[in-house]
């Protein structure tokens, strides 16, 4: 994985500048680290990334063995708003690779996100809403 914006893996930050923190967000997922890509996230935080509704211990379970397979991530921003310490954003995202048997991978469609700045200044993801407009073997 190539760094392209430096970051602290032990408190990674989204931040409020929407550019930045979409590049730390594809990095980390791209990493292929799935318990890197969880501290991206609020303790209690919701991710429904699996299809269903995640959070603590069944969330860093799912995004341990989804990235296992290093999946590559692709965004693009559609929209951000912040109103104080809350941030909504939405991506159009495309998610390639292969299954857990070898098999191709493509995934593609819309997020909205909700991020929070907690006491400690630190933008984390809240609710991490991904709805897949395909999902489509190769």
């Amino acid at each position: 994985m190539a760094i392209t914006v430096d970051f602290d893996p032990d408190n990674p930050d989204l931040t409020d500048d929407t550019d930045l923190q979409n590049e730390i967000f594809l990095q980390v997922f791209n990493s292929g680290d799935g318990e890197l890509f969880d501290k991206l996230y609020r303790e209690d935080a919701i991710s429904n990334f699996s299809g269903t509704p995640l959070t603590g211990a069944a969330r860093l379970a799912f995004f341990k063995e989804f990235l296992s397979t290093k999946p590559v991530l692709k965004a693009e921003l559609t929209h951000s708003y912040v109103a104080g310490d809350v941030a909504l954003i939405g991506v159009h995202f495309v998610i390639d690779g292969t299954d857990e048997e070898g098999k191709p991978l493509h995934i593609e469609g819309n997020c909205t996100d909700v991020l929070r700045r907690g006491e400690d200044g630190r933008w984390l993801m809240a609710v991490d809403r991904p709805v897949a407009g395909s999902l489509l073997p190769e």
